[in-house]
């Protein structure tokens, strides 16, 4: 259980974190995020009261904001038909005095990006939607029973 108030007045923030794709440490990623879900399937028989529940169908995705240069270096890295391939991201959050914290997203494909260019200041990005085979919190997976991917 979380302890109030902290000692060093810190959570972690974005500049807590340390983004790798594959073997390659990306520091200009402006923003990720995942989401996952774990739906069971409901029996219900001749009842309106469940009865039971299956283990479900989990589903995972994701995606991440990076300067156009940077996407340039990741699908340089994939190859040809880069959204096909399939790669790992490991996001550490880690602060001096604190545990670090470790989400993998595996088995990521990218499945849509977009970016374009208006005047002023701001960076050139690049968003990118991504499909997730298996979320990883600290080494823990949301449902039973995964296989090896």
């Amino acid at each position: 259980m979380p302890v109030y108030p902290l000692v060093n007045d810190i959570k972690f923030d974005h500049s807590s974190a340390e983004i790798q794709i594959g073997a390659t440490l990306f520091t200009g990623i402006e923003s990720i995020e995942w989401s996952e879900s774990l739906e069971p399937g409901i029996v219900r028989g001749t009842v309106a009261q469940k009865l039971a529940r299956t283990a479900g169908e989990h589903d995972a995705e994701g995606g991440f904001a990076l300067p156009i240069e940077d996407f340039g270096e990741l699908i340089a890295t994939l190859g040809e038909g880069y959204g096909g391939v399939s790669f790992n991201i490991v996001v550490t959050y880690s602060n001096e005095g604190q545990n670090v914290t470790t989400v993998e997203l595996i088995g990521c494909r990218i499945t849509e990006h977009s970016g374009g260019s208006e005047a002023g200041g701001d960076p050139t990005m690049e968003e990118i939607s991504i499909d997730i085979m298996e979320v990883k919190h600290n080494g823990l997976r949301m449902f039973p029973g995964a296989l090896a991917v």
